[in-house]
């Protein structure tokens, strides 16, 4: 049944059949050698109409971890997920899929492994739903790779993914700014009033995004020179301030005389078609669309080559949405709806359960896997391919055709490069942003959690809508998604059409006030953030860890909205309406604690390890600093790089010894990876009642700009010493 080589000490192929390349994984499988072998380990295996079910007993004390973009429990157990990315806004808690398929999973228990199944199409994992105590996955193909990592470290199962699949994208250091966005900013002097308010409200913003509307009728690469006049003018503008601009790019091309991505798609080929060789077609935000062919090298190039109208003003961002790719319906569809609208019409004196079924038709006319099954992807090879067979790498392989060209339009520079749709793989190019939230506290836990499993897939640089995307939100939810938000990588704030506006100057004053301090913040977090991101990649550790991954015992893992930011900080954001604090768990060791609200506001103090109420106001979020453990900070900025980094504020508990390697580099290029780079190894030593400190500076290209260094070191009775050192 199926054939295995082991690819190193802890991970093991299994194949069945012959899979398609999906370009998941790094290594060159071909070059291996295959064996007979009919048994996988831990699984029975039973085939069954064309599937094969893996059928696993887990045992009581068993965790389930990984999934990526699921919804549900960080411990996946108790629910069923349907690996087929789904453009659905509705984040409810019964709802199987979303955007991505991320078939990556940790079992932590009697015994403790990993997996990963390389296939393109629909997965389902029971894991606990039907039976409480069998997990269950099925693949309805005979044609797919599976793998397993044997080892009972959950981080090393993690890095063995990663030299599979290779090493988290990297942003550049702006990225790690304030963004604000909305659907949407519906003209260019709407967007430069945002930019300007930023500024005059003394709040710091990194990134403006423009929505769908400023393109003309929604044709990807245009814009609307009537609501748009001079888009290029107002990129340059904005960089003056030190904001970038960064447009939303859709796959569909209306279909559209004269229109010449639909005149060059259409002419050359380049198109998805259905059974009859027809370009196919369905309908999206301009109306009749086609759907390049991503599947195909020269397609990619000829799409990617399009982001120069763009690259050539300097923008250096994009949002690659609706990548499923999204379907609002296919003629075929309405034609049904139709029909049976004109049945209720006719047969109105009589209609009863009929109504209903017209409910269910009209709602299922989006995103139908009917339509999906109806058109066809052409492969370099000249063969089609049935597109539901591939469904998952659209998205994939439409970022891939972005990220290979913009390292021929942008050469040696970073992008930042978001993307709706995913699967294993992307996280090396891109990174994605959990989709369509809604303004609802119950979504900020989905975003703790689901900020967690997306790490474990590599997708580092990752976050939700803060303040959510749907619905109206309440000033209290923004202020404590604000919060939460100052320690997600990816830190944005988006709301949808018709939706109270949230930006922070539409709430009263004093949640003003709140929210610059909390963005202030932020940015005298990013020395840290960016140096444990970067260290985070090199390491192939997650950047955003559970307690779980980091601490012993049962108790760990049973917490799911705490989590590690870096190797040194623990963030437990106040989550819940109406709340003035929450309760914590502190593992193992002791902490430091800073419920923080303003960067110049630091009052400490020590826990011993234990289970806590801590008071957190509205203004407040709790932060714990790890034992032996340090942060960093600097002041805060308009802007990443508005100017040099020259002094730097470094916290610490110190009950002995305590080791800090801070890393800085341009923060634009990959130079870092020819060794420019610039490192401080900062070493704490416990003596008596003082500390001693050793700074040893590495910096052969010049990247430090660091001249002094403030030192807040607390021993474990929560006393203090300040030291002051120069550097260089």
């Amino acid at each position: 049944m199926f054939t295995k080589t082991q690819l190193t000490q802890y991970t093991t192929l299994y194949r069945s059949g012959n899979p398609f390349k999906t370009g998941a994984v790094i290594v060159d499988l071909e070059s291996k050698g295959f064996q007979q072998n009919d048994t996988i380990p831990y699984f029975q295996i039973e085939e069954k109409d064309n599937k094969i079910n893996f059928i696993y007993k887990m045992s009581k004390e068993d965790v389930v971890y990984g999934l990526g973009e699921t919804l549900g429990a960080l411990n996946k157990r108790g629910k069923i997920y349907r690996f087929y990315n789904t453009d659905d806004p509705e984040h409810t808690p019964d709802k199987m899929s979303l955007y991505g398929s991320h078939p990556f999973m940790i079992l932590d228990g009697k015994n403790t492994f990993g997996l990963f199944i390389d296939y393109p199409s629909e997965i389902i994992f029971d894991i606990g739903f039907t039976d409480k105590d069998i997990l269950q996955i099925t693949v309805p193909s005979k044609d797919f790779d599976f793998y397993i990592f044997d080892t009972d470290e959950k981080l090393s199962i993690i890095k063995e993914y990663f030299n599979l699949t290779g090493k988290p994208y990297i942003p550049p250091k702006w990225a790690f700014g304030f963004q604000q966005s909305k659907w949407s900013y519906f003209s260019e002097e709407e967007v430069r009033n945002v930019a300007k308010k930023f500024r005059e409200t003394g709040i710091p913003c990194d990134v403006i995004y423009t929505d769908i509307d400023y393109m003309d009728s929604y044709k990807v690469f245009t814009i609307d020179k009537e609501k748009f006049p001079n888009y290029e003018g107002m990129v340059k503008d904005l960089k003056e301030m030190g904001i970038k601009v960064i447009p939303i790019i859709d796959p569909g091309v209306k279909i559209e005389k004269d229109y010449p991505m639909y005149e060059e798609g259409k002419e050359k080929g380049f198109f998805c078609v259905d059974e009859n060789g027809n370009d196919f077609v369905a309908a999206v935000w301009p109306g009749p669309t086609h759907f390049p062919n991503f599947l195909n090298s020269e397609v990619r190039r000829w799409w990617g080559k399009k982001y120069k109208l763009f690259t050539d003003m300097g923008i250096k961002g994009f949002w690659n949405d609706m990548n499923e790719p999204s379907i609002f319906f296919t003629p075929k569809g309405l034609d049904n709806l139709f029909e049976l609208l004109k049945y209720l019409e006719e047969n109105k004196e009589n209609a009863g359960i009929e109504v209903f079924l017209a409910r269910e038709t009209l709602l299922n006319i989006a995103g139908n896997r009917e339509d999906y099954k109806s058109f066809y992807h052409k492969l370099d090879d000249g063969s089609l391919i049935n597109h539901d067979m591939v469904h998952n790498l659209y998205g994939f392989n439409m970022t891939k055709a972005t990220a290979d060209e913009l390292k021929e339009l942008c050469p040696n520079e970073r992008y930042l490069l978001l993307s709706r749709s995913s699967y294993p793989g992307l996280h090396r190019m891109a990174s994605i942003w959990m989709g369509d939230n809604k303004s609802w506290w119950e979504h900020m836990l989905v975003n703790i959690r689901m900020l967690q499993s997306l790490n474990m897939l590599g997708f580092f640089y990752t976050g939700a809508d803060v303040g959510g995307f749907g619905a109206d939100s309440s000033a209290e939810l923004v202020i404590r998604w604000m919060e939460l938000g100052a320690f997600t990588p990816f830190y944005r704030n988006h709301t949808a059409l018709n939706t109270r506006p949230q930006e922070p100057w539409q709430f009263d004053e004093e949640s003003l006030n709140i929210m610059r301090d909390i963005v202030r913040l932020r940015y005298a977090f990013i020395p840290y953030t960016y140096s444990e991101y970067m260290n985070s990649v090199k390491e192939s550790v997650p950047f955003v860890k559970p307690l779980s991954f980091v601490f012993e015992g049962d108790r760990v893992k049973d917490i799911e909205d705490q989590y590690m930011y870096g190797e040194s900080l623990m963030v437990a954001p106040v989550h819940e309406q109406n709340k003035k604090g929450r309760y914590v768990h502190l593992p193992e060791m002791k902490w430091l604690n800073w419920t923080a609200s303003k960067y110049e506001e630091r009052n400490m103090k020590v826990y011993e390890p234990g289970d806590y109420y801590i008071e957190a106001d509205l203004n407040e979020i709790p932060l714990f600093i790890k034992e032996n453990s340090m942060i960093l900070l600097s002041e805060p900025m308009n802007y990443v790089g508005e100017k040099e980094i020259t002094e730097l504020t470094v916290i610490g508990l110190v009950s002995d010894h305590a080791i800090y390697n801070y890393y800085d580099d341009d923060g634009t290029t990959y130079n870092f990876s020819k060794g420019e780079f610039g490192n401080l190894k900062i070493d704490i030593t416990k003596v008596g009642n003082d500390f001693k400190i050793d700074v040893k500076t590495y910096d052969p290209s010049n990247i430090l700009k660091i001249k002094k260094i403030h030192f807040e070191i607390y021993d474990i009775d929560g006393s203090v010493i300040k030291k002051d050192m120069i550097i260089g």
